[in-house]
């Protein structure tokens, strides 16, 4: 289905799930295992005999995997792991007025990472979520992800996870694995952030458990903004769209196009496909620009003449594809992650990185004395009310 304008709110919208979502939060919360066992049987339609994944069965499923498939993970591993490393903060340090400062950065000791499932596995996702953790310095990384309908672990899941030195796999899925991991039960370790797309329940349950446990943001599902213009093939433009398609009804795709015979041409390619899509004639390349903005997606496609001509006028992008290059690359080799924010949130927030697995530790050391300097803080101590806080400051001063 084509359709000429775009909707007042994105069919990815997780506020109806919330009455749902809260109800196994707390199910969870006061049941712990119980509950887990109950709702996989509920959801996912399988009696699991235990949730977590021993080691032997680790092995036994890694060792299944095809050398090929092994080949392709240790290529991509390697690309992940280059972007990332790049991307990693030196500490700093500095000096002003009788006074060293500087940024500590320290790792998050403890990350959950949640990886979808059900029908299909996806190992890419442990990789997107897993390298940056590992790059960052993370020392425990814990696993969630739906089981299988053999409750078998998906072989590359297990081998991905062997790479990355995870900690501990749960056969656990949607919003009652996000409840496991904030909470924690008798099986499932309690986390300190919780990162990993996931449908409408998963979402909704990051967002009601971040009180108590950090996020990295809402992601999912998929969204693709493709601005494209009179050079783009319209082949490339409609295999893009349907790539992301793939991800299930949810999607929200859209093309913004000032070309009206690409426009008809990929019309014509998508008339018989059971997708919805937005295909929306602009007059010019700055109004796509302006209504991207505005969509603020998570997928973006500049597929244009000159894309670094106009990726600067980007402000919000999960991530940008440039030219001929497919989203469908970033979303398993590229180098940029895959989970990237959703419903907005790129206004706000962009993907998946190692500062997602780092904090800032600021720290200030005394090393002279400043008069001006301590008596502008000792006026506005007094000022706000907190005298004794200035006594603190004045009783160094004093001394000296």
């Amino acid at each position: 289905m084509i359709l000429r304008s775009l909707p007042e709110t994105r069919p990815n919208d997780f506020s109806k799930a919330i009455p749902i979502v809260k109800e196994i939060i707390e199910n969870v919360k006061t049941y712990g295992d119980k509950a887990l066992y109950e709702f996989t049987e509920k959801f996912d339609k399988i009696k699991i005999s235990n949730i977590k994944v021993n080691k032997e069965e680790i092995e036994i499923q890694a060792s299944k995997l095809d050398n090929k498939i092994k080949k392709a993970i240790d290529i991509i591993y390697e690309q992940l792991k280059t972007f990332h490393q790049i991307t990693m903060p030196p500490n700093i340090g500095g000096g002003f007025q009788g006074i060293s400062f500087g940024i500590l950065w320290k790792s998050i000791e403890r990350v959950g990472i949640y990886v979808p499932g059900g029908k299909y596995a996806y190992p890419s996702t442990l990789l997107m979520a897993g390298v940056p953790a590992k790059v960052a310095g993370v020392k425990e990384i814990y696993v969630a992800t739906p089981p299988s309908s053999e409750s078998a672990l998906n072989p590359a899941l297990a081998y991905i996870s062997i790479k990355l030195g995870v900690t501990e796999i749960y056969k656990v899925g949607g919003a009652q694995a996000i409840a496991a991991l904030a909470f924690g039960t008798e099986s499932v370790k309690k986390v300190d952030k919780i990162v990993g797309p996931g449908n409408i329940y998963v979402q909704a349950a990051k967002y009601l458990v971040s009180n108590v446990v950090g996020i990295d943001g809402i992601e999912g599902p998929t969204e693709l903004v493709i601005i494209a213009d009179e050079t783009a093939k319209a082949e490339h433009v409609t295999l893009d769209m349907k790539a992301q398609a793939e991800h299930g009804e949810n999607t929200f795709i859209v093309l913004l196009s000032h070309s009206e015979e690409l426009i008809r041409e990929i019309e014509s390619k998508l008339k018989d496909d059971s997708g919805t899509y937005y295909i929306i004639k602009t007059k010019d390349i700055d109004e796509s620009i302006e209504l991207a903005n505005i969509i603020a997606p998570e997928h973006l496609s500049l597929y244009v003449k000159e894309p670094l001509s106009v990726i600067n006028r980007i402000n919000n992008a999960g991530a940008i594809s440039l030219g001929i290059t497919p989203p469908a690359l970033i979303d398993y080799a590229a180098g940029p992650n895959h989970i990237l924010p959703t419903n907005g949130w790129a206004r706000i927030r962009g993907g998946l990185t190692v500062y997602d697995f780092l904090k800032p530790i600021m720290y200030a050391n005394l090393r002279e004395v400043n008069k001006e300097l301590f008596e502008s803080s000792i006026i506005l101590a007094n000022y706000e009310g907190f005298v004794i806080h200035g006594k603190s400051i004045g009783v160094r001063y004093e001394q000296k």
